[in-house]
């Protein structure tokens, strides 16, 4: 009989239906089981066994890929849940042959659009943005990945009107991104784009002005098995721009392109180096694993960008000629402490990222010393002084935007919350008997499409005539008031984690490391904390700890990037 593991929910839901599916199969498959599911707990998508996978006890439990089985043992010795495996072999074939079926796109004719729309200073240096372009014309998958300040937003934007002015017909595009916070940055930032391009009103018109979550655009909803949109009623879209995609799971993401419709194109923008998702999946950094272009493809892409980029790599695989990686910040300059962190964190190398976090002459990059809580309490008193005058909800949101403590641990945020929320009823500013005072910020943790909130919103208490509301800002650049008590979960942000902070930027940031290293610290979190800042960054903590997280790659377990390469 297997037995029931006490401190494991999803293998403890599992192990009583495996046992009456296969009531022979013993300890050795249930500690399987258990460890399969701890790993998908920590977002890996399957259990490389190894050696293990040849001494497997037979069970009618456990199959080969193709088999009716709800364990997947595949050629390489990973063991899955059936779930993740077809998810997986279906994302990996319905990419490849969006990768493989072109447009023929005549380079000459596109050129000249690329010309008007991507000006160069200097037309005889290779542009990326504008190799992006070209491909997403052509391609009908196209990966972009760049760090903060490459352009992937006006890139596509312009790339959009491309298509546009292309198209023989009106084209039918949208947006998306995986929570609200992110969909509501992406419609600012298109907008913004937009505005500064002289186009023709046909064109303009056929440009999105406005994206939505993922899940509200596939019609995923909450104890519904399949979304509104699947393979058999796909989305009535030619093109579709995917944003934040490395935080993008892989069950999501195998639903967006079983979507998809078939003439379709997908962009998909993000930041490789970025933290993966918090579900199973690692998807944009596998995809992202091998750049490589096809010789003629280069010569086409030579054809219509002008030069190129040396080193580009001709390394057969699946993906070939759809990904693009943005290298040059146009936010960070070449002497920037916050850029030169970043490198040096990406690269894992602690020496110098020390270094750097240590150099005087580096003034936007520093250790911060002292007491977590006192730090934050005063560099919030701005803040609180906006509260006081009864500022408008967009001032109480540019001021919150001045500064951020990030965290590693979610006890850390709890910590910090608790430590604001005393010193201000200890001013008599919140009562000690209610969870609401004006001021509050408050950070949404699910999706209520009732209401129109999602994962990632972010508002404002703000004292009314009628009572506390919350307000929250919409996508036409205004403000609606909720009352508290329609809210769905919820969460006070004077603090946030790194996983919650992505898609958002803040003009100062403080990491906060915890006191010892641990497994979910790593230089993916410390590079997604460093690149939340636009103008300052600190730490908060011990070189020692700092270093740690530093020489610790991210590592999600998946056969996605193996089954690509193949081809």
């Amino acid at each position: 009989m297997i037995p029931t593991p006490p401190d494991n929910p999803l293998a403890a839901q599992l192990l009583p239906l495996f046992a009456r599916l296969d009531p022979a199969a013993g300890a050795e498959l249930a500690a399987l089981v258990e460890q399969l599911a701890a790993a998908n707990q920590a977002g890996h998508v399957c259990l490389p066994l190894g050696a293990r996978a040849a001494r497997l006890p037979a069970s009618p439990l456990l199959g080969r890929p193709g088999d009716y089985a709800p364990l997947i043992l595949d050629r390489a010795g990973r063991l899955y849940f059936a779930r993740h495996w077809h998810d997986e072999e279906r994302l990996a074939r319905r990419l490849a042959a969006l990768a493989a079926s072109p447009f023929d796109v005549d380079a000459a004719c596109l050129a000249g659009v690329l010309a008007r729309l991507f000006p160069a200073a200097d037309p005889a240096l290779p542009d990326r943005q504008k190799l992006a372009a070209a491909l997403a014309v052509r391609q009908r998958l196209v990966v972009i990945s760049g760090g903060p300040g490459t352009g992937k937003t006006t890139t596509v934007v312009r790339l959009l009107a491309a298509l546009a002015e292309l198209s023989p017909r009106p084209l039918a595009m949208a947006m998306a991104a995986p929570t609200g916070k992110a969909a509501a940055r992406l419609t600012e930032s298109v907008q913004g784009a937009s505005a500064q391009l002289a186009l023709d009103a046909a064109v303009r018109r056929q440009l999105p002005d406005s994206a939505q979550t993922l899940h509200r655009l596939l019609g995923l909803r909450p104890g519904l098995a399949t979304p509104r949109h699947h393979a058999g009623h796909p989305l009535p879209l030619d093109v579709l721009v995917v944003d934040e995609a490395s935080m993008i799971d892989l069950a999501l993401m195998a639903k967006t392109l079983d979507a998809l419709p078939p003439h379709a194109r997908l962009i998909l923008l993000g930041d490789r180096d970025q933290l993966a998702s918090v579900d199973p999946g690692a998807v944009l950094g596998e995809l992202c694993r091998t750049v490589s272009y096809r010789p003629d493809t280069l010569a086409w892409l030579a054809r219509a960008c002008g030069a190129l980029p040396d080193g580009l790599a001709t390394t057969p695989h699946a993906l070939a000629d759809s990904v693009v990686l943005l290298t040059h910040s146009h936010r960070f300059a070449a002497d920037s402490g916050i850029g030169a962190l970043a490198r040096a964190v990406n690269a894992g190398d602690a020496a110098q990222a020390l270094a750097v976090l240590d150099d005087a002459a580096r003034p936007d990059v520093a250790w911060q010393p002292g007491d977590l809580a006192e730090g934050l309490w005063r560099a919030r008193q701005d803040y609180f002084a906006a509260v006081a005058a009864g500022a408008a909800p967009s001032e109480l949101q540019r001021e919150f935007g001045r500064f951020m403590v990030l965290a590693a641990e979610r006890r850390q945020v709890d910590a910090c919350n608790r430590a604001v929320e005393a010193r201000l009823e200890a001013a008599g500013r919140k009562s000690p008997e209610r969870d609401n005072y004006p001021g509050r910020p408050l950070m949404i943790t699910e999706n209520d499409y009732g209401i129109g909130l999602f994962n990632g919103d972010i508002g404002f208490t703000v004292q009314r005539a009628d009572g506390l509301r919350v307000a929250f800002p919409t996508a036409d650049g205004g403000w609606r008031d909720i009352a508290p008590g329609r809210l769905p979960a919820h969460q006070t942000v004077f603090a946030m984690t790194v996983h919650k902070s992505q898609g958002s930027e803040f003009e100062r940031v403080w990491l906060a490391l915890p006191e010892a290293a641990s497994a979910n610290l790593n230089r993916a979190l410390v590079y997604t904390a460093i690149t939340r800042a636009r103008r300052d960054f600190a730490v908060q903590g011990s070189a020692a700890v700092w270093s740690a997280a530093l020489e610790r790659a991210p590592e999600r377990a998946s056969g996605l990037a193996e089954r690509l390469a193949e081809g």
